[in-house]
Parts: C-alpha cells; sequence; structure tokens
C-alpha cells in the first residue's frame, strides 16, 4: 500500500457512549511497551527473559475549539479525571482499515497560545488495561 497521508488519519473520543471525531486534531501519537522480566541465573552466559506487562500511552496536539462536543469533552474528562475510550484510525474511517482502541485517562493538559499562533490544546493519556487493534466493519 505504501505511503499515506496524515490527514485522512481520525481521532475519536466516545461521547455518550458514541465514538464522536476530535476536532481540529494537528498530530497524534500512540506507544505502546512490553516490560520483560530478567530470569538469568549466575550459570548462564547470555541474559534470559521473560515476557512483562504490557503498557500504552500517548499524546494529542489540537487547535483548542471548545465548541466541538468531542474536544469539550476530553476537556471535562481531563478536568474531572475520568475514564475515557479513544479510538484513533490512523488510516483513515474505512471497511478493513486498521483501528486501535481503548480506555484511557488523560494525564496532562495544556492550553497555550502565542504571538502569531492558534491556541492550542495538548493532551498527554495513558491507557489502562488492553488496546485493541482491529479492522473496522
Amino acid at each position: 500500500m505504501g505511503a499515506t497521508a496524515s490527514k485522512v488519519s481520525v481521532v475519536k473520543l466516545s461521547v455518550s457512549g458514541t465514538p464522536t471525531a476530535i476536532g481540529e486534531v494537528r498530530s497524534f501519537s500512540i506507544e505502546t511497551a512490553l516490560g520483560t522480566i530478567d530470569v538469568s541465573t549466575l550459570a548462564t552466559d547470555w541474559k534470559k527473559y521473560l515476557v512483562g506487562q504490557a503498557g500504552w500511552s500517548g499524546s494529542l496536539e489540537l487547535f483548542y475549539d471548545p465548541t466541538d462536543s468531542a474536544q469539550s469533552a476530553l476537556v471535562s474528562n481531563a478536568m474531572a479525571g475520568t475514564l475515557c475510550t479513544l479510538t484513533i484510525q490512523p488510516l483513515g474511517a474505512g471497511s478493513g482499515k486498521p483501528q486501535l482502541a481503548g480506555s484511557c485517562y488523560i494525564t496532562g493538559m495544556t492550553i497555550s497560545g502565542a504571538t502569531e499562533d492558534a491556541v492550542g490544546l495538548s493532551i498527554t493519556y495513558q491507557g489502562t488495561d488492553t488496546l485493541a487493534l482491529s479492522n473496522q466493519s
């Protein structure tokens, strides 16, 4: 398939149980990490590991728009510390395209502005439980 322009990407937040596209997203990132457990002994020449726990987190950069229902809910979740559900469709919406979805907490929120720049909203989030990778139906 090759490279895909990020402009087709969609980031959704569950608002009242309905996945809703978040407006004004400038960029997104989602990272996974897998812990390892060192099970090496004194008698081993090479280190040995077992798989540990996995985790995920990420960030969003947006132009701040409090009239956008999903952005407003995102800010409310950040302020209240409530669990939210994010869905990221990196190759856009459409049957058979991949998506990542899971529950997370907003761990950081910054609203910023500067001369010659639009007001921005920066969000960091920490996943809790499974990050599901699936194809859209």
